[in-house]
């Protein structure tokens, strides 16, 4: 049984993730960008899985590999991919191994190795989005290629256009996002 309601779930962290520079930064903006991201991942393949089988699932899956291959055709998304196939990211548990290093290789199982490696390397400690200017520019371009794609995948879905629609947030102390539990 589902506790969740997922489309409630993902479009209210997807509506944290776009708030403006103003208020957060890009490091703050992958991490609610990352939350919606795994909601919208639970949702479609299940909730009693790991984050690393979620994303091994989306690199799986066809519809998805499409939407991706679909996507070489907007301008912003190709440059975005081309800015990050630059570099290569590595993996903090191990940072003398280079075999351990990911890098974009113009397909969506690369694109998910290395947005997954930023995410990690980011929840766990491992990136500096304050002073190293490679991590700071690797964590806006996974947000920045990550919010493109997953309203890619939003806006397939049936009934997507009320999902993506701004919901009030209430920001009361002590009142919860409605149908998530989250207290604010």
């Amino acid at each position: 049984m589902v506790w969740i309601n997922y489309k409630i779930f993902t479009k209210t962290w997807l509506q944290r993730a776009e708030r403006g520079k103003e208020y957060i930064d890009d490091g703050d903006r992958f991490i609610s960008l990352w939350i919606a991201f795994n909601g919208w991942m639970k949702g479609k393949f299940g909730e009693a899985v790991k984050d690393s089988t979620l994303v091994k699932r989306v690199k799986e899956s066809g519809e998805i590999q499409q939407k991706f291959e679909d996507m070489k055709n907007n301008e912003r998304f190709v440059a975005l991919l081309k800015k990050l196939s630059k570099y290569t990211v590595t993996d903090m548990r191990y940072p003398n191994d280079s075999c351990r290093s990911k890098g974009y290789g113009g397909n969506l199982a690369s694109l998910m190795d290395v947005i997954y490696q930023v995410r990690c390397n980011l929840f766990h400690g491992r990136k500096d989005v304050e002073g190293d200017q490679k991590d700071i520019e690797l964590v806006s371009l996974s947000y920045q290629i990550l919010l493109l794609l997953l309203k890619e995948c939003l806006g397939s879905q049936r009934g997507a256009k009320p999902l993506l629609q701004k919901l009030p947030l209430p920001l009361s102390k002590g009142k919860g996002i409605q149908g998530i539990g989250l207290i604010i």
